[in-house]
């Protein structure tokens, strides 16, 4: 007869012959994740895998769960890498994951497309904190690989089409496992440096290469930029995390230098022709003042004192004249009344009527005008045309 085992003693012969048989360690098991949960406190992942008809407990401890690069869902097929061991105290078997990988999908695909659907509900990429890009920039900088090609070919590019800007160079790591936090660090310091425009980025690559450009961090690193940030990484068919939260995406680095400067040989274009327009405007302008100074001036001076003056003479001058005039004519006409008004009185003169042999008879100097007024004895004197006697009347 067998000797009696508790349950504990039972769960632990089992778990110790699970733990011997090495089929059951580092076996790979496909399945649909149900019931997830992420567990705020530890970090844990606990769920359930399961098929069309069978399930099986599962757990990936923190330490594992932290290298994922994705996060696990309900509903998620998956394939994961794992030891199959005994829970001693409830004595069910279940599964210790060791990695996890979506089933059909790659992992870094599935973290891509994850980060994208969670930063997008952030409005880290909405158009409206999109900001424009300076027309005419005075300083960008470049937040790349020093020894990466494509700085050369930005480098080209801009010193060609717009030498007057000032170009800095901000290093760092653009692949590797601490390329996202050098990307960011340098990131900082260019939008800390007066710039206008950062641009970001690297030459081509595979997703893994690219992955330091898939970061969240890199990509809340350039949605703070306060400088308008220009991703350029990989080749057109690329595109990362970076390029969504950056103001603008170019298509590789080489597009990116064109898209931040302008063509210098366009603006001088553009600049003689405004400044053909503007002496065209000037001289308009000047030739329509000088009309207006001349009529102001025409008008000021008829308003001068002199002008007044003048202009008063000649007015007093004609008046003299016309006065003088009238004033001879009024002379001549009054001479020729006189004139006439003396022969009129010539020809009533009592001596011209002398001349023809009459004599004024005078009377105590009183005309005798009848002879009734004399008597005899008086004394008279008679006036004839040349000369006068006394007589006396008897």
């Amino acid at each position: 007869m067998s000797s009696v085992m508790t349950v504990s003693q039972l769960n632990r012969y089992i778990s110790f012959k699970f733990r011997e048989d090495k089929s059951l360690k580092g076996i790979l098991i496909s399945g649909e994740i149900s019931n997830f949960t992420n567990h705020a406190k530890t970090g844990h992942f606990y769920f359930t895998l399961k098929d069309g008809s069978s399930a099986i407990k599962a757990v990936m401890f923190n330490n594992m769960a932290s290298r994922l690069g994705f996060m696990p869902e309900s509903g998620m097929k998956v394939i994961v890498s794992a030891n199959v061991q005994v829970f001693e105290r409830d004595g069910v078997y279940q599964l210790y994951v060791n990695d996890m990988q979506p089933d059909g999908v790659g992992a870094l695909y599935f973290a891509f497309e994850q980060l994208k659907k969670k930063l997008s509900e952030e409005g880290i990429f909405d158009e409206q904190f999109k900001k424009p890009l300076p027309t005419f920039p005075q300083k960008i900088g470049i937040v790349t690989s020093p020894d990466a090609a494509a700085l050369q070919d930005m480098l080209n590019i801009i010193s060609r089409r717009y030498s007057v800007v000032e170009i800095t160079i901000y290093p760092c790591l653009v692949q590797g496992k601490y390329a996202a936090d050098s990307i960011c660090s340098s990131l900082a310091n260019a939008d800390n440096s007066d710039n206008d425009i950062i641009i970001v980025g690297r030459g081509g690559g595979s997703l893994e290469d690219l992955m330091a450009f898939n970061s969240e961090n890199v990509a809340r690193c350039i949605f703070k930029c306060q400088t308008p940030v220009i991703s350029a990484i990989g080749h057109e068919t690329d595109t990362t995390i970076a390029d969504y939260a950056a103001d603008l995406r170019a298509p590789t680095p080489s597009a990116a230098a064109e898209l931040a400067v302008p063509e210098i040989g366009v603006l001088r274009g553009f600049v003689d022709s405004a400044e053909k327009r503007l002496a065209e405007i000037l001289n308009g302008r000047l030739s329509e003042k000088r009309n207006l100074l001349d009529i102001m001036e025409q008008r000021l001076n008829a308003m001068l004192p002199v002008q007044k003056i003048s202009s008063s003479k000649s007015l007093l001058d004609e008046k003299k004249q016309r006065l003088d005039l009238m004033m001879k004519n009024s002379i001549v006409s009054k001479r020729a009344l006189i004139n006439e008004k003396t022969a009129a009185l010539d020809n009533l003169s009592p001596l011209k009527i002398m001349n023809r042999g009459y004599s004024l008879v005078y009377k105590d100097e009183k005309i005798v005008g009848s002879a009734g007024l004399l008597k005899s004895g008086d004394n008279v004197t008679i006036r004839l045309s040349d000369g006068s006697v006394k007589a006396q009347i008897v």
